[in-house]
């Protein structure tokens, strides 16, 4: 059987019912800020390493060092590796990781057996003979992530990592993952689905074969960023039509609010607003049975205030992107249902994305 291509409404966001936990965060950017109807508050993490025993070995000199496993920040990092070697690790302002040792010596990068080398962003494979050792690419942390405990398993029918409103995604070139298990362990989750990135955020709509998991978590690789930035975080399932769809003829429009003004002299003043994009002319047709029940409390609970998400074409029939279909809104219109024959309605609605 095919994947339904139809419409999400994805209104039941996992962090908003359970504990959100991330991997860091900068103390004016904590995880909580992306529970909020608020999308100017922002999730910014700090820098984590994770040392687990596949990637915990220093060799120096023919001599191998071992860093306990554990999971770093920047200064106990670096505090660790001065112990275990008696060398020193320091990080320059381009965030490139230098080694320096007490006098001449070998950096042995050949030996790659569970090395810390591509963790401190060293990418070479042959020796180096040197006193100092800086290493090839920056390295701000062995990848972020947000992650949430539903008690229960659950199944995903959609996940979502978004910027502030008209401001570019500050990952746009990241490898993001949605990950979901029954036990807290991520070494190699049942459920590990690379989600679509570009400038507008990241994206998943997984098939409805997708396994049901306790733990969900979205896992950010983007080890050379430091300055990654989330508005909106989703994780949660949705309301999916089944026998209907969103028809075809619906309007989208991006309103620039600006406030334009010209003096006497014909000089143009501006006072400039953020755009917004709004979707007007939406319609559902022939809703019956249980699907209009459903439908009918899906826009009790949503009101006029609250926002959510609205994948329009989740498997890509018709566009581009999951980007170029998927909005983040809140509904503008009366809830209003026709009735056309017997037990069929139709619904219409209008949606503004929310700032």
């Amino acid at each position: 059987m095919s994947e339904s291509g139809n419409a999400r409404f994805c209104n039941n966001n996992y962090f908003d019912a359970a504990t959100i936990t991330a991997s860091s965060a900068l103390s004016d950017y904590p995880a909580s800020n992306l529970v909020s109807t608020i999308r100017s508050r922002l999730w910014k993490p700090s820098g984590i390493f994770e040392i687990s025993a596949s990637n915990n070995k220093v060799y120096i000199n023919a001599t191998t060092f071992t860093i306990p496993v554990g999971t770093y920040t920047l200064a106990t990092l670096i505090t660790a590796f001065d112990t275990e070697t008696s060398e020193a690790l320091t990080r320059n302002a381009l965030g490139r990781f230098v080694i320096t040792l007490g006098g001449s010596g070998t950096l042995n990068l050949a030996t790659t057996t569970n090395a810390i080398w591509d963790v401190l962003g060293y990418l070479g494979t042959d020796d180096l003979t040197a006193t100092a050792f800086t290493a090839d690419e920056r390295r701000y942390s062995t990848g972020e992530w947000l992650k949430v405990d539903m008690g229960i398993a659950q199944m995903a029918d959609f996940a979502s990592l978004i910027a502030a409103a008209n401001t570019a995604f500050s990952a746009p070139t990241a490898v993001i993952k949605l990950q979901g298990n029954n036990l807290d362990m991520w070494d190699a989750p049942p459920v590990d689905l690379t989600m679509e990135v570009s400038s507008e955020g990241a994206y998943i709509a997984p098939p409805s074969t997708t396994q049901p998991c306790r733990f969900w978590r979205m896992f950010v690789k983007d080890r050379t960023n430091n300055a990654i930035a989330v508005a909106v975080a989703y994780i949660g399932s949705a309301t999916i039509l089944t026998d209907t769809n969103i028809a075809v003829g619906f309007s989208r429009q991006r309103e620039d609010q600006s406030q334009r003004m010209f003096s006497e002299a014909g000089q143009l003043y501006v006072d400039r607003r953020p755009k917004v994009m709004s979707l007007s002319s939406m319609n559902v047709q022939f809703l019956k049975a249980d699907e209009l029940v459903d439908i009918e409390q899906l826009f009790y609970d949503l009101g006029n205030n609250v926002p959510f998400f609205l994948c329009v074409d989740p498997t890509k029939a018709v566009s581009s992107s999951l980007a170029q279909m998927t909005h983040y809104v809140a509904v503008t219109s009366e809830f209003s249902l026709q009735h056309v024959l017997n037990s069929y309605y139709n619904l219409s609605f209008s949606l503004r994305e929310v700032l």
